[in-house]
């Protein structure tokens, strides 16, 4: 079956054209609610595209770094206060030895006073969130490690449900969490219990 052509919509009867629209507009927006939602079942490129569009959700100026950097994605919040988050590349729990950290370290030795390195994971990925191993994505002395450096750790989840947030509270008030991630001066990073359920 052929598409059809142009002058097609123009004979339809009244309202075709806004249920046409409409259509548009919603599948659409489930397309990105799908490619935020990879946050939790994905790995490589299509991660980066995940990360980036739940930042951009939020309505955030989000900038995708080469391939080769250090680091994945550029944040801009206010001022000069920006997230530069890595995505981590290792399987499973992140080490000490990771070349993650390697990258994190890079990272902060070119960094401006208002810049917050971040580095991500999503670990299980083939299990739903709440069936994950709490405090099972980052080996103690790895975050004892990102946290001396000043650099923080977060999940994919955590991201997913400050996301899930938007659908439900103001954006001030969700968008609030991502200050705190930035605020946070290292370690590992999750949201508030409150929040946590509120989104679950």
């Amino acid at each position: 079956m052929g598409t059809a052509p142009e002058w097609l919509a123009g004979l339809m009867p009244h309202g075709y054209q806004t249920r046409r629209s409409e259509i548009q507009r919603l599948t659409a927006e489930l397309a990105s609610m799908d490619r935020i939602g990879s946050l939790l079942w994905q790995s490589g490129p299509p991660l980066r595209e995940s990360l980036r569009d739940v930042f951009l959700a939020l309505r955030y100026d989000v900038e995708v770094q080469p391939q080769e950097s250090a680091y994945d994605v550029r944040v801009a919040l206010d001022g000069d206060r920006r997230l530069l988050i890595r995505i981590a590349r290792a399987e499973g729990m992140v080490a000490k030895k990771s070349p993650d950290l390697v990258a994190v370290f890079q990272t902060l030795s070119d960094t401006g006073s208002g810049d917050r390195v971040v580095l991500a994971a999503n670990n299980h990925c083939n299990m739903r969130p709440a069936d994950r191993p709490e405090y099972d994505d980052v080996a103690p002395d790895a975050l004892d490690l990102l946290q001396r450096m000043g650099a923080n750790f977060v999940s994919t989840a955590t991201l997913f449900a400050i996301w899930s947030l938007s659908l439900q509270e103001d954006l001030p008030r969700v968008r609030a969490h991502v200050d705190k991630l930035h605020a946070q001066n290292g370690g590992g990073f999750r949201l508030p219990f409150p929040a946590a359920v509120s989104s679950s």
